[in-house]
């Protein structure tokens, strides 16, 4: 089995393959405008998931005065991450017609390309991820001491890979959505959401 980390950018995609023994078997960095390569990539994986919101917001909270004015056209999932867990996206996903940061476009040519071939890619956030593995808030992942904290979570969860410590914050965060992708397979991840819009954000089972 293969599960395959998606981390993507305004102008560079970030690919990361794990196997079912949680080894990093291959990594890319693709094209955001063309990412021809994507098909091989996640040829015959079992799972996919991707860090980037999975579709448009439909603000299934607009008229919610419990929740704070710059959330209340986020989605479900944006809402709930952060009431259950106090994990509060940094963005929130726009309604149809509004304006769309150049990342999240690619993300959902990506969800639309790879839905297209069959696959059924789920959402994460990686910050979450490993916040919620280390059970502390980390330092930045800009900084070296956020790399650091990242790649000994990433370790203590049996993730193996050459070098890892080397990597770019937007390597780690597709190699942590890869570990989602097969910790939701195996039954050891959740879907965060509330269920008015059918939107989850896939996170590691809280202990």
């Amino acid at each position: 089995m293969r599960f395959v980390g998606i981390d993507p950018g305004a102008s560079a995609v970030h690919c990361v393959v794990m196997d079912e023994a949680r080894r990093i078997v291959e990594g890319r960095m693709l094209s955001a405008d063309s990412p021809t390569e994507l098909p091989e990539v996640t040829a015959s994986v079992t799972a996919i998931a991707i860090d980037a919101p999975a579709a448009l917001s439909t603000a299934p909270h607009v008229d919610d005065p419990t929740v704070s004015r710059k959330f209340r056209t986020a989605r479900c999932c944006e809402i709930a991450l952060g009431r259950q867990y106090q994990l509060w996206v940094p963005w929130v996903t726009p309604v149809a017609g509004a304006a769309v940061p150049g990342w999240m476009q690619v993300g959902f040519q990506l969800y639309a390309q790879l839905t297209a071939n069959g696959h059924r890619p789920i959402e994460v956030y990686p910050h979450a991820g490993f916040q919620l593995l280390a059970g502390s808030k980390l330092p930045k992942k800009t900084t070296l001491g956020g790399i650091q904290e990242r790649v000994t979570r990433l370790e203590e969860q049996g993730v193996t890979a050459p070098w890892m410590g080397l990597w770019s914050h937007d390597a780690l965060d597709a190699t942590v959505a890869a570990l989602l992708a097969l910790q939701a397979t195996e039954g050891t991840a959740v879907a965060v959401g509330c269920g008015h819009d059918n939107s989850a954000i896939w996170i590691p089972q809280p202990s």
